[in-house]
């Protein structure tokens, strides 16, 4: 019998540890702040209206870095088997046809994920 290692981790779990690295970077005084949404979140349906009606638009990045100078990053956060929805890949050839950059990141680990973005946004810092 083959043993085969799966990975269940959550793709919120990966959201968490970007973000918690991302906010210890700026805590440290570098020249960015960041953002997170959770678009995917189950809501029960009064809740999906409200969302709708405030905003909450389907597809929209998951992260968001805002650099010195008004460079916007946006990235998407995938898991080893995640793949971007039909509602992902319109908003975000909408948003890349703007002019914005929208980043898909996939990564085995949280850890290994926090990594990938931390570099690149090091790489764009002023």
């Amino acid at each position: 019998m083959e043993t085969r290692i799966v990975n269940t981790i959550p793709e919120w779990r990966y959201q968490a540890e970007v973000i918690a690295r991302l906010h210890k970077m700026e805590d440290a005084g570098l020249p960015f702040t960041c953002a997170g949404d959770m678009n995917r979140a189950k809501r029960n349906r009064r809740a999906q209206m409200e969302a709708k009606v405030t905003g909450l638009t389907a597809g929209e990045p998951d992260v968001r870095v805002y650099i010195s100078g008004g460079v916007l990053l946006s990235f998407e956060l995938k898991t080893p088997k995640g793949g971007r929805s039909k509602d992902q890949k319109g908003r975000h050839a909408k948003l890349q046809a703007l002019g914005f950059e929208v980043i898909t990141v996939k990564a085995r680990t949280p850890e290994e994920m926090a990594d990938l973005i931390e570099i690149d946004v090091r790489r764009r810092l002023p």
